[in-house]
């Protein structure tokens, strides 16, 4: 995988309207999410948990249109991401595909957690990261408190991909959504005749007002 390549999720992204920022949001681009979501869009800073049943290239889908934004100010950086990346989608969403970055170690590494823990923390630390996202089941608290704490220095978005089944498990993340896919009530189709997903998120950490949340979207 090549520092420059970015994912393929089989999705047309030429939706969603022009992102937004205020001190301590970016705009998800989509109303329904934006109402929901804490301060009204994604934290500029700190650790986003996405909870979902099966690691996918779906759950990617919602965040594209705010990353590809972010991108044309900041890096992104992905982290041993799990699925084969592609730049089509990404650019198809208006981003800077030369700010997108893809760390991938070897999975024969018998080091590897410790060095892809490593390489996320770096990134959230690194100044002129926007966004770095990680998919990763076995951290402990303390591991995500040192995260939390990485993404205030660097002054960027950390977002976490893990399984549904640690949705009761605290977690020092300042914003938790627990993640589904639902099965289209009919059978929908993009311009490149590609099928939509349609989610259903519930927020389960976040402010007073957000938590308990709910919001659905077909992309």
């Amino acid at each position: 995988m090549k520092k420059n390549e970015i994912f393929h999720d089989g999705v047309d992204l030429t939706y969603g309207n022009t992102l937004t920022t205020n001190k301590e949001t970016y705009s998800s681009t989509f109303d329904v999410l934006d109402r929901v979501l804490p301060g009204g869009g994604w934290p500029r800073v700190g650790i986003t948990e996405i909870l979902i049943p099966t690691i996918n290239a779906n759950a990617l889908r919602f965040l594209i249109p705010a990353l590809a934004e972010i991108s044309n100010k900041k890096w992104v950086v992905l982290v041993s991401p799990p699925y084969t990346p592609f730049s089509l989608a990404w650019g198809q969403a208006g981003a800077d595909v030369s700010k997108i970055l893809v760390i991938d170690l070897p999975e024969s590494d018998s080091s590897n957690r410790t060095n892809t823990l490593w390489a996320y923390e770096q990134a959230l630390r690194f100044d002129d990261c926007g966004a770095a996202l990680f998919w990763g089941d076995e951290m402990s608290t303390v591991e995500l408190r040192k995260l939390y704490l990485a993404a205030e220095i660097g002054d960027t978005w950390g977002i976490v991909f893990r399984s549904a089944k640690f949705a009761n498990y605290s977690s020092p993340a300042s914003l938790r959504i627990q993640l589904d896919t639902l099965p289209p009530s009919k059978c929908h189709f993009t311009s490149n005749n590609l099928s939509t997903t349609k989610f259903k998120g519930t927020i389960i950490k976040g402010s007073s007002y957000s938590v308990g949340q709910q919001f659905l979207l077909e992309i």
